[in-house]
């Protein structure tokens, strides 16, 4: 058995090399293309995902870390631990999750993770969730910006909120009780947990970056139907069909968060223990 799982393995990596050595070579034969698409994901970056994302992300991650989320936590923890079965140190983690949109709810979540307040299969029902965009990005830049409209921007918001809440909910149902966690107002210096949190969404900023200016890259190169844009990547894909998607459509595209997002995530995926193809159906079912 292990011999016969040796050599699957010893395939999987060897596929997974050559699809590396393929993308590489098409990038270098059609290196024009993949300027100028991205020049396009560094635009992106730039104008939308750093100046939306990263000073929320630092706010969010000091307020998980340094532990003064403690009153929000102690004062939700009858709805976390009673309804959704979780234990009551989440609360922060989903919130800002919800709020802050992706990658913020995984990034917390592996805040949670490290410091050892939860465990991996706590972890694990947080990503079939707390993955969700957020506030400023659904409102401000699909609806406000992409389809000049606040109020379908609060409508796809609150339909996404809505939904992932839903999965928290039924997933409770196959949760054990959560054990009663003591919530402690401080946990670190304040210095050294702004300084972590700066650290940890810069990363985390960085790595969504580059994710979006390789997406880019490859999409100006494979050039594939404009509806199917945002399976790949969600900024870029709905802000070139705002006009043609019905509303429906860009909630499902929304929750789904395409397999850009799903890539920035893997290494807070692998970390909890999640297969993959779990946290596919939960977008899926999202």
């Amino acid at each position: 058995m292990n011999y016969i799982g040796d050599i699957m393995k010893n395939l999987k990596n060897n596929i997974l090399l050559l699809f590396i050595l393929i993308i590489t070579s098409v990038l270098i034969v059609f290196s024009d293309r993949a300027k100028e698409g991205a020049v396009y994901g560094i635009a992106i970056a730039e104008k939308i995902i750093i100046p939306s994302l990263l000073p929320l992300l630092v706010l969010f991650n000091f307020i998980t870390v340094s532990k003064i989320s403690a009153p929000i936590e102690k004062l939700l923890s009858p709805i976390t631990e009673k309804v959704f079965r979780l234990p009551k140190c989440t609360a922060g983690a989903v919130i800002f999750g919800l709020l802050g949109g992706y990658p913020t709810g995984a990034v917390l979540t592996n805040s949670l993770l490290e410091n050892n307040d939860i465990d991996k299969n706590t972890a694990k029902r947080l990503l079939l969730f707390n993955v969700n965009g957020g506030a400023a990005f659904i409102i401000n830049a699909v609806g406000y910006s992409m389809l000049g409209s606040q109020k379908q921007g609060i409508i796809l918001f609150a339909s996404s909120t809505l939904s992932a809440l839903i999965i928290a909910l039924i997933t409770g149902f196959f949760s054990k009780t959560p054990k009663n966690t003591v919530i402690s107002f401080y946990n670190e210096n304040i210095s050294d947990a702004l300084n972590t949190s700066v650290q940890k969404s810069v990363f985390a900023v960085l790595n969504i970056s580059a994710f979006i200016i390789l997406f880019s890259a490859l999409e100006s190169i494979i050039n594939p139907p404009e509806f199917l844009l945002p399976i790949f990547e969600i900024t870029f894909g709905i802000s070139h069909n705002a006009k043609t998607l019905s509303l429906p459509e860009i909630a499902f595209f929304l929750a789904f968060s395409g397999f850009c997002i799903h890539l920035q995530l893997l290494p807070f995926i692998i970390k909890a223990g999640l297969n993959y193809i779990e946290f596919l159906i939960s977008r899926i079912i999202h």
